[in-house]
């Protein structure tokens, strides 16, 4: 008997040759917000599937998973309490995908059973809004005119759904108002715009704040500070030659590969035309693993990949000139399969007695075989040495 069942990058085949298997698909399925305290209850999974709780310790009853979440949680035999082993943070397992899923699998031996269990991860307001920098360097020239627009980066916030940046605000002041716009991406255009002329004679400078707020309860907040000098004329800002910059790469590629080259033009001529590129948005993952040439554009491998841990990666760039206009792009990196993982085998019961007159086609234990890769390269053929029963 040969059953599968795919992961997220995950090909398995169950093998299985169990006398009396009893295996059921998504018996259980709990839900427990992230940060939970160690030793703390998820529910009790003797009661909700209907078994005695003392026969935990005489059927070997056991918890199984993948190796990197087999620590987060386990089973205590005594009373039949799931129950969280170490601190789960979201973010860190699970970044920006919607539902963060931990799956499992309850074994009991004699007679073998496999229920499988399910916790979803669900987040908490536990992280601020933050803008790339602290403060914001803007140089604007006392001929600007009045309804003059001057874009900023946006706040991120890791956490999801409620819990991320709903709104901003500016700091009053005399000159500057403040417009966002909804992208289709989903990201936010922050604007801002002048509401009153410039004098360089009354100020050479001014300072305020802007802030992000998040949707959860209690809110949290972060800010940036906005320093504007006064000064002449910069017409044009920066403009990419894409608006989206896409790139595809084997996760075995060599440190220091050429990933993809941004590239931005401005019209305005000296300082004003000198173009700098930056990260204006980017996870903490991918900038372990890239890196941006600030002068020439060239995104560059610096870390590790690996495709069964990140599939893709998104950020944003920004292109700023010599007195900070500035304009962003962009860029989408998808990580290649390779085949770099073996098939691992699990025994799931190989301990149980037999008669000597078991009749053939009996079945006499579970083998389960998984390949983290993906596609055909996640493709796994199970076969029996022969010659034996």
């Amino acid at each position: 008997k040969i059953m599968g069942y795919k992961g997220q990058s995950l090909l398995g085949f169950i093998y299985s040759v169990a006398l009396c298997v009893q295996i059921a698909s998504a018996d259980l399925s709990y839900a427990v917000p992230e940060e939970m305290r160690p030793g703390s209850i998820v529910g009790n999974i003797a009661k909700d599937l209907g078994l005695e709780v003392g026969t935990f310790l005489s059927r070997k009853a056991r918890i199984d998973a993948e190796d990197n979440y087999q620590h987060f949680c386990d089973l205590d035999l005594k009373t039949g309490h799931f129950i969280i082993r170490e601190r789960i943070d979201r973010e860190e397992l699970c970044g920006e995908v919607v539902s963060c899923m931990l799956k499992y699998e309850l074994v009991l031996e004699s007679p073998l059973e496999v229920h499988r269990v399910s916790l979803l991860i669900q987040d908490v307001n536990d992280n601020s809004p933050v803008f790339p920098k602290d403060s914001v360097k803007l140089e604007i020239t006392e001929s600007a005119d009045k309804g003059a627009r001057y874009r900023v980066n946006e706040a991120h916030d890791a956490d999801i759904g409620q819990n991320t940046v709903k709104q901003y605000s500016l700091e009053t002041n005399e000159h500057f108002t403040l417009t966002v716009r909804d992208d289709a991406d989903g990201s936010k255009s922050i604007e801002l715009v002048l509401d009153k002329e410039l004098d360089r004679e009354k100020e050479h400078e001014i300072n305020f704040a802007l802030f992000a707020v998040d949707g959860g309860n209690p809110q949290r907040s972060g800010t940036a500070i906005i320093h504007v000098t006064v000064l002449d004329a910069n017409d044009n800002a920066p403009v990419f030659d894409q608006a989206i910059y896409k790139a595809s790469l084997a996760e075995n590629s060599p440190l220091e590969t050429s990933v993809v080259t941004v590239r931005a033009t401005d019209a305005d001529e000296g300082v004003n035309g000198e173009v700098t590129y930056e990260f204006s948005r980017i996870s903490e993952k991918a900038k372990k693993v890239f890196s941006l040439n600030s002068k020439t554009g060239e995104i560059k491998v610096t870390g590790t990949l690996d495709f069964e841990t990140n599939s893709k990666y998104e950020m944003r760039v920004d292109a700023k000139d010599g007195y900070g206009l500035s304009s962003d792009s962009k860029v989408v990196i998808d990580i290649t399969d390779v085949n770099d993982n073996a098939p691992v085998i699990h025994a799931k019961s190989l301990i149980n007695p037999i008669t000597e007159n078991v009749s053939p086609g009996s079945e006499v234990g579970i083998i389960n075989v998984q390949d983290r890769d993906s596609d055909i390269n996640g493709q796994v053929r199970c076969s029996i040495q022969q010659n034996v029963p």
